[in-house]
């Protein structure tokens, strides 16, 4: 075959081999992008409430008693929503994804409703143990356990078995899977 006619045959097709060019770099990067998105949902690590309480954040927060703790409670609150909107969004990609096997996303929808769960169950503990005249409090749940931090200099057994009752009742643990914590 001469250049002539190889010239000739391209001229003729050009239309042709632009589009299929243009297909396989369009496979090509969705292909890529796929590989990459799959790796990135590997990765992501969903925080519980448990964690939270060990985040260094929180010691920032918790340093800051000169307001009278007020700082701590806020800043729990902030740093919990922080990671929640961050956990949402991660598992809402995922949804949203689709190339994610159907496993995947029924795992990513129940997770989601545990998020809106817990936060409900939150906001309920809160307002209750408020309701009972104390200034503030943080509640988070774990592997059946309850923790309260109630803000108030200190405790006594009265104060801690009726705290431990309402949050044992609201969220339904044993009173003993309740633990309650005075932060001033």
């Amino acid at each position: 075959m001469s250049l002539v006619s190889m010239v000739d045959f391209f001229n003729r097709y050009r239309r042709a081999f632009l589009g299929i060019g243009i297909l396989v770099l369009m496979g090509g990067a969705i292909w890529w992008v796929m590989l990459n998105l799959d790796t990135e949902l590997k990765t992501v690590d969903i925080l519980t409430d448990g964690d939270l309480a060990l985040d260094p954040a929180l010691e920032t927060a918790a340093g800051e008693q000169e307001t009278g703790g007020a700082a701590f409670f806020a800043g729990y609150r902030l740093q919990r929503e922080r990671i929640r909107d961050q956990s949402i969004e991660m598992l809402q990609l995922l949804l949203d994804n689709p190339g994610a096997d159907s496993s995947a996303r029924e795992e990513a929808e129940k997770l989601l409703l545990e998020i809106v769960r817990l936060r409900e169950q939150e906001l309920i503990v809160e307002n209750m143990i408020r309701a009972q005249g104390y200034e503030d409090a943080v509640f988070f749940y774990h592997d059946n356990l309850a923790t309260v931090l109630v803000k108030e200099l200190d405790l006594d057994e009265k104060s801690f078995l009726q705290i431990s009752e309402t949050v044992a009742g609201a969220v339904g643990v044993e009173r003993e899977n309740v633990q309650v914590m005075a932060r001033p």
